[in-house]
This record gives C-alpha cells, structure tokens and sequence, in this order.
C-alpha cells in the first residue's frame, strides 16, 4: 500500500492510499476464503461451498467489507507511521472497488496547527492589583458576626416583628377547646405550627394576656387549628429577640481566632486578600493568554473548535444539575451561541500556545507536583490523600488532571517572563464590568 501525505493549509493533511490490483485481489481471496468457513448454505457441506455460489450471494458485501477495512487499516497505519494526531472526524473520499484495479482513496484530516511563536517572554500583560479597603473589612467582620445571631430577652418594649415569644394559649371552636399550649415559642415571622396567630403577637408586652379572633392558615402544621376562625387567649411570658453580638477579645476567641479582635481582623484581612490575588492571578493569566493570541496569528481547526464547544456545553450542563435543574431544559439564542463558540475558539488557540511553550521549554508536570496536587485536593475536600489519588485512577481523570497542571505550569512560567503592568483596583474593577457588560450586548 503506497501512502502519501501532503499538507493542506495550516492544519489539514491529505492521506492518500494506493492499493494495488494484487493487494486487492489477495485481500478479497482471504475473505472468501475465511467466509467459506463461516457459512452453511444448504446443498454444501460446511467449507465446501463454491467461489461463484458465494459471489453470488454476498458479492457486494465482501466488497464493501474488504474496501472498509483496507481503509481502516491504511488510516490506522498511516496516523502511528507518521505521528498524525487527528483533531476531528476523517473524511473519507474513496474511488472504484473491483477486483484486478488498484484501489486508491484519500482521507483529510485536521491537526493541530504547527506554530512557531515569535513573542512568548516579555510580553506586556496588565496584573490588577490587590487592595482590602477599611470599609470592606469591616464589612466581612460584620458578616462572620451576623452568623452568630443570638437569643436574648427583651424586657423594656412590646413584642416587634422578629420578635419570639414564650406565651401560654388556649384557642376555642365555640365552646370546645381545641389546643392549649402551657408555654410554646412562637415566632412573629415564619411560624408554621400556629401558622395565622403572627399578627396577634405584635405589640404585645411582657405578662399581658389578650384574647382575639384568629383565623390560622390552611397549612398550619396544628392539625387542631388548621383553616379554622378560633378564639385565642394569649399570655406573654417571654420576650426574645435575635441580636448580632459585639466583636471582643473572648468572642474572638470563642469564635477560634487567636489574637483576640485584632487576630480576628488580621486573619479575615488576610483570607479577602489571598481570595482576591488568586483573582487577580487568573485575571493576570487571562490577560497573557489573550495577548500571546493577538501577538501570533494562527488559524484553528473548525473541529478543535467543537471540540472546545461541546466541552464548555458540557460543563454548563453540569452546572445545571448541580443546581437540581433538568440540563435537557436549556437553550441558547444566535447570540449566546455565538459567544460560546468565540470563548472555545479562545480555548482553542490558548490550548495550542501553551503546548508550544511547554514543549518549548521543556515544562513537565513531576510525581512530586502530582502528589502535592493530590494533597491540596485532600485538604480542600476533607478527604484522605489515597481516596482523591484512587477517584482519579477510578475515573481515568490521571491524565487530564496532569494536562490542566501542565498548562498552569506554563501559565505561571509565562508570567514570571512577562512584563507586569500594574493596574489599580478601581480601575481594575471598572474593566471588568465594562467587559462584563459587552459580553452580555
């Protein structure tokens, strides 16, 4: 079989095979040869049945059987010879199958590009900068104290809304009584076993007793009230209401900062600030790749590009069911199909530049980086080192998680080689929205 290659453009090959009449005619004698074996036709003995029968009865297909597999073997054969590695579907174009012809066919492929950069070091990238203001701070203080809401009592005004009481009830169907509570919590928002008494509640003051007309709501988990007009004599006999506590040195510490309010302070500055210059780091990555695009042209592989697409529309999927939605349920309009297929063609040449690098450079992804990744992920998740390494080697996800290491590596290589230009956070922030809200245009 005589093979020839020949490059179509920046990222297609031409295979073209030439079988021989001889190669052809040997293949389809070992077929019918083998088929003889297989078939029973009745009136012959098993192997025994004649050539002229057999073409008879399956000559088309033993000539597309054999034309298949000359292709599959000439293709499969040709990739390994030559280090061909396909980026998308072949296409095959095939021409006359007869015995005593040759059998030519070609198969076009699309590859990655082979690129050569001309501006990888010291590329100008803007890096934001990273800035924890007084006001954000205090801020993030307030929030981790909102999470320790507590109850305390209230004994200088009447009951308001947000309110929880401790009263004493009895409620009347005419003459019958139908519940009676010695002391129960009620809630004046959210309550849902004396669902409808909320109202009633409001204004209400420490010891006092009062008797009104409720209706409760059909949902109320009382049975014994539920969708019913009742009479209800109330008795206060507590008052609480939630209160967001004071920062101190003890609740620091209670809260397990060391340091007191100060520690407290220092270790939430610490986390918006580390939180913020990984963003920053990322935001810095993006802007590299997306310069190293702009400086090195190159076409991509309308199949590569696809290839991206499914991936990010797979993941969007994903982050549907995450959300408990059915992911069968989206749809895309032109234009936000277009902005998908605008970010995988970004993937796409990012892909194929940070290979060139990697290779470029000689960066690999080391046992020692691999073990220090399974550990981080142990950390993160809460999990044992040997449970995260055996779901990846579980899920054959070894090797994808070596590639996404890899082109970090190289994206952190290509930072430290890059030249950082500052941009103030204000600024940054600006940027940002301003790209945000042309995405969305």
């Amino acid at each position: 079989m005589k093979v020839e290659i020949v490059s179509v453009g920046s990222y297609e090959k031409k295979i073209q095979f030439s079988v021989s009449a001889e190669m052809v005619k040997q293949e389809i004698d070992t077929y019918y040869r083998d088929l003889a074996k297989k078939v029973r036709l009745q009136g012959f003995r098993p192997g025994k049945a004649p050539r002229k029968v057999l073409e008879m009865r399956y000559g088309k297909q033993v000539q597309t059987d054999v034309a298949n597999d000359l292709i599959q073997k000439g293709y499969t054969q040709a990739l390994d010879e030559n280090a061909i590695a396909p980026v998308s579907r072949p296409k095959v174009n095939s021409g006359v199958f007869a015995m005593g012809m040759d059998f030519d066919f070609t198969i076009t492929v699309e590859v990655k590009p082979e690129i050569v950069l001309e501006h990888f070091k010291g590329v100008e990238v803007v890096y934001p900068q990273v800035e924890v203001s007084e006001e954000e701070l205090a801020s993030m203080v307030d929030a981790r104290l909102a999470n320790e809401k507590r109850l305390v009592p209230v004994e200088d005004r009447p009951i308001e809304l947000g309110d929880r009481a401790i009263v004493a009830l009895t409620a009347l169907d005419g003459e019958v009584e139908v519940a009676k509570e010695l002391g129960t919590m009620l809630s004046t928002v959210g309550e849902t076993y004396y669902k409808g008494l909320e109202g009633e509640l409001i204004g209400m003051n420490l010891n006092e007793e009062k008797t009104a007309t409720v209706t409760f709501a059909a949902d109320a988990r009382n049975e014994s009230v539920k969708g019913k007009e009742l009479s209800v004599t109330l008795t206060v006999s507590a008052i609480q209401t939630e209160q967001v506590p004071e920062l101190t040195d003890e609740l620091a510490e209670e809260l397990g900062y060391d340091g007191g309010a100060e520690g407290m302070k220092m270790a939430l500055a610490a986390r918006l600030t580390s939180e913020r210059e990984e963003l920053s780091r990322n935001q810095a990555r993006a802007n590299l790749l997306q310069k190293m695009i702009e400086l090195n042209e190159f076409d991509v592989p309308p199949g590569l590009i696809d290839e991206q697409l499914e991936a990010l529309l797979n993941e969007l999927r994903l982050q549907e069911a995450y959300r408990g939605r059915d992911p069968r349920t989206l749809r895309y309009t032109d234009a936000q199909m277009a902005d998908l297929r605008s970010r995988a063609q970004f993937a796409a040449k990012g892909g194929i530049i940070l290979e060139w690098v990697a290779n470029h450079e000689d960066l690999k992804v080391t046992d020692e980086d691999m073990d220090a990744k399974y550990l981080e992920l142990a950390d993160e998740r809460n999990q044992t080192v040997e449970a995260i390494r055996g779901w990846f080697v579980k899920e054959d996800a070894v090797e994808d998680l070596r590639d996404r290491m890899l082109e970090e590596k190289t994206l952190d290589w290509l930072l430290e080689h890059a030249t950082l230009l500052t941009q103030a956070p204000a600024v940054a922030e600006e940027a940002a929205v301003a790209e945000e809200t042309t995405s969305e245009e």
